[in-house]
């Protein structure tokens, strides 16, 4: 790989993992719904930092429908998030246990999308070209590896 492309993955993956931490955060909040919010506007500056890395246009309105397409099939198979919502408004043990469910859901999924965007764009793809469907696989694929990253940086502590 030449210097100049790997220093752009590096820097794609730093955009990816810089957002991975700011999207565990909204995951203890103990309003339900409005963590999904606050996880889905991290996963949007995320599409609009990785475009604006790849010298590419965002719009606002196209990203937020991909990674709602993307997403949203994701936590439709998500069962029991109503039972996380309900749990997180336990006084302390169920916020605890909701928001750290749900945290490792957002940091999976921010993973997963960074992953699809940063492999579209570094194909020479735009914003306006990605079809989700043609990426949920690999969303897929890629938010089972999110979820092994959480699980080596837990056993580290």
């Amino acid at each position: 790989m030449p210097a100049e492309e790997k220093k752009t993955l590096e820097t794609a993956d730093d955009i990816i993992y810089n957002h991975l931490w700011f999207s565990a955060v909204p995951g203890f909040m103990p309003v339900p719904l409005l963590d999904i919010v606050a996880i889905s506007a991290v996963q949007l500056d995320l599409v609009k930092q990785l475009c604006k890395f790849y010298h590419e246009d965002y719009d606002e309105q196209r990203g937020k429908a991909i990674v709602m397409a993307l997403t949203g099939s994701a936590m439709s198979r998500i069962t029991g998030y109503s039972a996380r919502a309900v749990l997180k408004t336990i006084p302390m043990v169920g916020w605890v246990l909701g928001g750290a469910a749900m945290s490792l859901f957002a940091v999976s999924s921010t993973y997963a999308i960074g992953q699809v965007f940063k492999e579209h764009l570094d194909a020479g793809g735009t914003l306006h070209n990605l079809n989700p469907e043609a990426f949920r696989q690999f969303y897929t694929q890629q938010l089972e590896k999110g979820k092994g990253l959480v699980s080596k940086w837990l056993k580290k502590d």
